[in-house]
């Protein structure tokens, strides 16, 4: 169903073809000139637009040049008296899609309609695939790792069975884990393995937007939804139509627009901010967050009924320090990557670089790993990466407990590297976040910034 708007100043002309626009299941919108118009258009999405050439105030020829320079997706059709050919003419050049001449004939209406229909929904599919390349460039230029998991410990093996599973299926899947796991790469498996895998996999990082950006970029806007809307934008949902669409860190999703995703889940439409037609939409749902949901819910800051919604089927993502066999796995394949694209030919790391990374418990995941080979990398210029190259605070932090030596114990001393040990662990847990490690130690920040300065680490 598409929304006509026909502008006449003959009403009974005008009432005709409304008549024959609603006969064609279309819905159809009257004005009698054309700055009434251009108020319907301000407040309706009209998809065609038939307009007389001849009227008051405002011409089917000024309307036609105003509609394209701020509704360029509107389809225009001009009405022009038996004669005026040359007019016709001229309106098509300003960007009318066809023209009709008086006395009309309902069988070539019909047939022009039909076709002005045809163009826009055509308009439509290349807006749409359009936005799906934009979306699929911005979500190269963020994504993190290879493009695949890398891993055969146990824990691993246990999310590839479970992605097995689910994947055939149309379920709903929730991936939980702490933020650097490869919550990502866990949806984008689940794509590709499932029937939906030729449609198109749309991601959207809702902790990313505030509330009413994140309400648009999920649903989209029509013109004129908010201040700023000056064209109609196609939503996240609608772009994922008949593929997979990933909504990752969906704790911190807003309670307004929790109450609206609920109703997509549950009736699978919607309507666009601003708009009042409902799109139907036939995407499987993949959704990943780093909180503790059910903590969430007795806060009262996440709907349990969409909690409920969500949690079809649960992945569980293991941290990096719980699947530590992988790291010898995880760090060859990065190194290649960075070597390669460094132009150097990929060298296994030293054997004290290996142990001190599988030593270290990487409060940041796979995420932190990367970045770690992709700085060291860089310091050993085609050599192979030894512990010099990795961060100084991986080989203080690699142990946060005190072992006994055989001979006497120096107690002084021992409370001292004890001391060091615990600050340094508590330094490294909490990602160098000063407050957030004095608050872990029960001291004050400016006490625990004392004590790093004492153990040489930049406070700053």
């Amino acid at each position: 169903m598409a929304n006509f708007l026909i502008v006449d100043d003959n009403q009974s002309s005008t009432d005709a073809l409304c008549a024959l626009v609603a006969r064609r299941g279309h819905e159809a919108f009257a004005a009698y000139d054309g700055e009434q118009a251009m108020g319907v258009l301000g407040s309706e999405s009209i998809d065609v637009l038939v307009t007389d050439l001849r009227m008051p105030r405002m011409d089917g020829m000024a309307l036609l040049a105003a509609v394209k320079e701020r509704w360029p997706e509107v389809v225009v059709i001009v009405v022009t008296a038996h004669g005026s050919v040359e007019a016709a003419v001229e309106a098509m050049k300003i960007g009318a899609f066809d023209f009709v001449t008086k006395p009309l004939n309902h069988d070539e209406l019909q047939v022009k309609f039909q076709k002005a229909v045809a163009q826009r929904e055509l308009s439509d599919r290349v807006e749409r695939l359009d936005a799906r390349v934009r979306t699929l460039e911005l979500d190269d230029l963020h994504r993190q790792g290879l493009g695949e998991m890398i891993g055969g410990s146990e824990a691993m093996r246990r999310v590839y069975e479970a992605i097995e599973k689910v994947a055939p299926t149309d379920s709903t899947v929730l991936i939980l884990g702490e933020s650097g796991t490869g919550k990502e790469l866990v949806a984008r498996a689940i794509h590709q393995k499932s029937a939906r895998s030729d449609g198109p996999f749309v991601g959207v990082h809702c902790a990313a937007y505030a509330q009413g950006v994140l309400e648009s970029e999920l649903f989209g806007h029509e013109r004129g939804a908010f201040t700023g809307a000056q064209t109609r934008k196609i939503g996240r949902f609608e772009l994922a139509d008949r593929g997979t669409f990933f909504l990752d860190e969906v704790g911190d999703i807003p309670m307004p627009v929790q109450t609206k995703l609920l109703r997509v889940i549950q009736e699978r439409e919607f309507e666009r901010v601003g708009g009042t037609r409902t799109i139907p939409v036939d995407a499987r749902l993949v959704a990943a967050t780093n909180k503790d949901l059910q903590k969430a819910i007795a806060d009262g800051t996440f709907r349990e009924d969409l909690f409920y919604r969500l949690n079809i089927f649960a992945i569980q993502l293991p941290a990096l320090r719980e699947r530590k066999a992988d790291i010898p796995m995880l760090t060859h394949a990065f190194i290649a990557q960075e070597y390669r694209r460094l132009g150097h030919a990929p060298v296994a790391p030293s054997d004290r670089a290996t142990e001190l990374m599988m030593d270290y418990d990487w409060p940041g995941n796979v995420r932190e790993l990367r970045a770690v080979i992709e700085r060291a990398a860089i310091l050993a210029d085609g050599k192979p990466i030894d512990t010099g190259d990795l961060p100084p605070t991986m080989a203080l932090a690699r142990r946060s407990y005190v072992e006994l030596p055989d001979a006497d114990v120096d107690f002084d001393k021992a409370v001292e590297d004890f001391e060091k040990r615990l600050i340094l662990h508590a330094y490294e847990k909490s990602g160098g976040v000063k407050a957030q490690a004095a608050k872990m130690l029960g001291i004050d920040r400016n006490r625990f910034r004392y004590k790093l300065e004492k153990l040489g680490i930049d406070s700053e």
